[in-house]
């Protein structure tokens, strides 16, 4: 009998640790109803999240034709996180601006509902962030630039672009012209096009996408081996992923490029990440 009330204990500390590991938290929904789901919802406004687990990878230009600020290539590690599924959207954020009393940011005349917001500033994002924070009691933010190139590499690999197979055409992304299933001249609503390996859509094109870090040319120098994140002195910020206006040397999974943290334009939004 005390065999047995012994394996029952460890059996239960071990379960409990993965599952404190995984993030697993009962403020979110899971959408298919099973308790390991690796997808989830917020309870506040449904957005979906995929769940990334952490791991150790080459964050930089590992494929050799990229620009000096994506070097030197260096090895990092992050903690597993909660990742947008979606770029958030102008259905999502316009909420977010009606019950805060924010004027909507304008959609160029392409359409609002499911297609990712833009006009959006940095401090805007991070007004959003904290909003659904405050909503759901738990925090939300802005990727680091390291979880986003992880993510984006469907967890650290040697991967160029972030399409359902690794490789770049209008049928897997909505990037500079169009073709294929990219019918869009400007921005697609989210998810027309299939995910990553990770499940996550729309990480290379369709909207640049804010990062929390600070810019620096010589960031990589000064990243830490777990959990980088830039704060150093410096007035841009960080966005990643290309966008519909961009050639395909823009939509690289390692491709690094900055705006002024005021900045609002027409191929610039976010997605948020949960702890």
């Amino acid at each position: 009998m005390k065999r047995i009330i012994l394996f029952i204990l460890i059996f239960c500390l071990e379960t409990g640790y993965v599952f404190a590991r995984r993030g697993v938290d009962s403020s979110f929904i899971p959408i298919d109803g099973e308790p390991e789901t690796r997808e989830w919802k917020d309870p506040y406004l449904g957005m979906e999240f995929v769940w990334v687990e952490g791991g150790c990878y080459e964050m930089g230009d590992t494929f050799g034709d990229g620009d000096s600020d994506e070097k030197p290539v260096h090895r990092v590690c992050v903690d597993g996180f909660w990742m947008g599924k979606y770029e958030v959207t102008f259905e999502e954020y316009d909420r977010f601006c009606e019950e805060t009393g924010r004027i909507k940011p304008g959609d160029e005349g392409w359409g609002r509902g499911r297609r990712p917001v833009i006009n959006v500033s940095w401090h805007d994002a991070k007004a959003f962030a904290k909003w659904l924070s405050h909503k759901t009691g738990r925090t939300f933010r802005l990727p680091t630039e390291a979880e986003w190139e992880f993510a984006c590499r469907s967890g650290g690999k040697k991967v160029k672009y972030s399409t359902s197979t690794g490789d770049l055409s209008h049928d897997l992304a909505n990037y500079s012209g169009t073709g294929g299933k990219d019918r869009w001249k400007y921005t697609s609503p989210v998810g027309s096009f299939l995910p990553n390996p990770l499940g996550l859509y729309d990480m290379s094109g369709n909207v640049w996408e804010w990062c929390e870090d600070v810019y620096d040319w010589y960031a990589y120098r000064h990243h830490s081996r777990r959990n980088p994140i830039y704060t150093g002195s410096g007035s841009y910020r960080v966005k990643r992923g290309g966008s519909w206006y961009d050639s395909p040397g823009d939509v690289r999974c390692a491709y690094r490029f900055r705006s002024m943290p005021g900045n609002r334009d027409s191929y610039l939004g976010f997605r948020l990440v949960s702890e």
